[in-house]
């Protein structure tokens, strides 16, 4: 159900409908549970360290190294998604209501905290968190398209039914305040931001995707569809084609790669990120600041991943290290994971371990 991947790229750690806890070792190729009692929205990695971040069924929220040593301890609610900074100073997770907090105990602070809906039980997905390291940013993405303007709805109002920040949003890390909104996704939303905080990527259900750079974040970019090409607002229909769409760059889709987006992951440091089709076992790579997929990369049919079927509560489950260019993905209906190895040089992406 979730999963993270350590900055050393040799370590992951997931959480698993069962409860069960569990670290596989890749270079070794080894795996142990270490708990049977985890949130199972709760596993990932705290970036460039060796060491994990989780939450018992006692709502303890732990980090520890992969050796076992524990870094820190404390309670919290139930958590439907987390993630904290690689100096350990900054904290952020979301509840099941698509409530979003900075910090804990004494220091837990509301960051988007507007409405009951859409929320997890409306929308069958986790509101997603991304980080970025380089730059004082975070982002959140859910559902929907989102057109109010941050100035006219405040981040927090308990009386809000339905939530103003569904969709894509940036926020400051240090402030705690929204930075921008992102337009023009539908439905079900993923997005990522790049380790350097340069870059916004969002796909959804409906197959759009789209791309900001956060220093002209009024600046919105739309990604190729696979087939069509890329969609060209602002200009006049065509005779008897109103779609007036740019193909010029597209390569030819495989068989079985489909734009309806369940994730997007950054696989090599903040240059190339892979994009994950709903119910379908290719990914497609995109080279940050360009609009055209750069090839395709087939998953294996066997065993069948969390991309197989609507699994948009099981995003989390698809985790990588930038870094090192490592995937690990779960699979859709047994306990064990796919790992794969990207090599940036000549573009593959390799199946290098397989437990079923």
């Amino acid at each position: 159900m979730s999963a993270g991947v350590s900055g050393s790229g040799r370590y992951v750690i997931t959480a698993h409908r069962d409860n069960s806890l569990i670290l596989w070792d890749i270079k070794e190729e080894k795996w142990k549970t270490l708990n049977e009692k985890a949130n199972i929205y709760s596993a990932t990695f705290v970036p460039n360290r060796d060491a994990f971040l989780w939450q018992d069924l006692n709502d303890q929220v732990k980090v520890q190294t992969v050796t076992g040593e524990e870094l820190l301890n404390f309670n919290h609610f139930p958590t439907y998604g987390h993630l904290m900074s690689s100096d350990m100073a900054t904290y952020v997770s979301a509840d099941q209501e698509w409530n979003v907090f900075t910090g804990y105990g004494d220091n837990k602070t509301p960051v988007l905290k507007d409405g009951i809906s859409p929320s997890f039980t409306g929308s069958g997905k986790l509101l997603n968190l991304a980080m970025a390291e380089g730059k004082s940013y975070f982002i959140t993405a859910g559902s929907g398209d989102d057109n109010d303007p941050i100035e006219d709805y405040a981040p927090i109002d308990d009386g809000r039914r339905f939530s103003r920040y569904s969709g894509v949003t940036l926020w400051n890390t240090d402030t705690g305040k929204p930075v921008a909104k992102f337009q023009g996704n539908s439905s079900k939303t993923h997005a990522t931001i790049s380790p350097d905080g340069q870059w916004v990527v969002s796909a959804d259900e409906a197959g759009i995707g789209l791309f900001w750079n956060t220093d002209r974040p009024d600046v919105r970019h739309r990604l190729a569809r696979y087939h069509s090409g890329i969609y060209l607002e602002d200009t006049p229909f065509e005779t008897g084609d109103p779609r007036n769409r740019d193909k010029s760059g597209l390569i030819e889709a495989p068989r079985g790669a489909h734009d309806f987006t369940i994730a997007v992951a950054f696989i090599h440091n903040s240059e190339y990120y892979l994009r994950f089709g709903n119910n379908s076992h290719m990914a497609a790579l995109f080279k940050t600041g360009s609009p055209w997929p750069v090839k395709y990369f087939d998953l294996g049919e066997s065993p069948k991943l969390v991309t197989y079927g609507s699994n948009y509560d099981r995003n989390t489950a698809i985790a990588t290290s930038p870094e090192t260019g490592i995937l690990a993905m779960g699979h859709q209906s047994s306990g064990g994971i796919s790992v794969y190895q990207f090599d940036p040089d000549e573009l593959t992406l390799d199946r290098v371990w397989v437990v079923e």
